[in-house]
């Protein structure tokens, strides 16, 4: 989809799911040096509260536009973000959902600019994250 494409209102859901592995989270961790015990180590999540180890946040935001890129602003830059919340944690299993709103769009010399709100849903269509692009 293009700029020219998006309706300003519109909510556009994806149609990929995001199934979310330990193996993954495994090598995001290691990849980025998030090797906090809650995302490596099921006991010390468990610890604190959690059924099982938790998926890092700026992974789901990753997650988040691999699921949109098929159905929204396949070609855009990702400029800024504001109001970003994770709401309930993502667990190794869940299987994730995503979808954007698109708030205002603005016409730039190089095409334009899209505010838009995105949300990331799990498996039982519980808000795990959410926040605004432009």
């Amino acid at each position: 989809m293009f700029f020219e494409d998006v309706e300003e209102g519109k909510i556009y859901t994806s149609s990929l799911k995001k199934p979310i592995t330990g193996t993954e989270i495994d090598m995001i961790c290691q990849m980025s040096g998030m090797d906090h015990p809650g995302f490596l180590n099921s006991e010390a999540a468990k610890a604190w509260g959690f059924k099982d180890r938790v998926t890092p946040g700026a992974y789901l935001i990753a997650c988040m536009f691999a699921m949109m890129k098929q159905d929204f602003l396949s070609n855009a830059v990702w400029m800024g973000a504001e109001n970003i919340s994770f709401k309930n944690p993502v667990f190794p299993n869940d299987l994730l959902s995503a979808e954007c709103e698109a708030l205002s769009k603005k016409e730039t010399k190089r095409g334009g600019l899209v505010t838009y709100m995105w949300r990331i849903k799990n498996q039982e269509d519980k808000l795990v994250a959410e926040g605004t692009n432009t």
